[in-house]
């Protein structure tokens, strides 16, 4: 068996004849020839066999190294590209700049202000003052209700720059060198209530003065806003409290006159 197999010359070329005397006999396949004797009859006859596909011509590709050259070129004509930090050529890595929030005159500013002021409407503020509901007793009685009672409010005053506020003085018998004492107080007819501790003022050796400090707040500024309180005075002895008979002690908040800023 033969893995080599030679295609048969048949059909795979075409055979050409040129005569150069009389004329010109062509024979374009060796099966259309009459007999051998008319393919030799001239011995000036010239044969030649070419194929029946001829490959069609083609431009010749570039070659590696003529890639590898305009690939070069192309390379060295554009500009390379480098990342550099300023640390590198003397410079810092960070530039910080401060800003002013804002900058302006102190003259445009009043100026501003006053124009401001020409239309801004004219708002009317309540002025109010503190009144208490009770009393307050004379030295005479303040005395002799101290020795009966251990405890009694002696006065109560506005405060000057604070016209929600009032401060009160409490006058306590001196019988225990531990004492404490306490306002409890309430602006919602002691639904809520507070307590808070009074400070020590002075004493005269039989009795000690103690005060606390109460204010208006909101939501309960208003005209007849009312401030109840009462004091508790603690003792190894026992608890007294001073509640005005029973009564509470009770500071309303009034406004007597309306005053429009002008």
């Amino acid at each position: 068996m033969s893995f080599l197999t030679i295609p048969p010359r048949k059909g795979l070329f075409t055979t050409v004849k040129n005569e150069g005397s009389k004329g010109r006999a062509e024979c374009y396949d060796e099966g259309q020839c009459n007999s051998d004797e008319e393919f030799e009859e001239s011995e000036e006859t010239n044969v030649r066999l070419i194929p029946r596909s001829s490959p069609i011509p083609r431009k010749r590709g570039q070659s590696i190294y003529d890639e590898t050259a305009e690939y070069l070129k192309i390379k060295d004509a554009i500009t390379s590209r480098r990342v550099s930090f300023a640390d590198t050529i003397g410079g810092d890595l960070a530039h910080v700049k401060e800003f002013i929030q804002f900058d302006s005159d102190d003259e445009n500013d009043s100026r501003w202000e006053e124009e401001e002021a020409k239309y801004r409407p004219k708002i009317s503020e309540p002025t109010y003052r503190v009144s208490p509901e009770w009393t307050t007793p004379t030295a005479t009685a303040l005395t002799k209700s101290v020795h009966l009672n251990k405890v009694e409010v002696e006065s109560v005053s506005p405060i000057e720059d604070e016209p929600l506020a009032f401060i009160v003085f409490v006058r306590v018998l001196n019988i225990s060198f531990k004492k404490i004492v306490c306002v409890r107080s309430t602006m919602d007819n002691w639904s809520n209530y507070f307590d808070c501790p009074a400070e020590y003022v002075q004493g005269d050796g039989e009795t000690d003065t103690f005060s606390f400090k109460l204010s208006f707040c909101p939501p309960y500024l208003h005209h007849g806003a009312r401030i109840e309180f009462v004091v508790r005075y603690e003792t190894p002895d026992g608890d007294y409290w001073a509640n005005n008979f029973h009564k509470n002690y009770a500071v309303t908040l009034k406004r007597p006159n309306r005053v429009s800023m002008e």
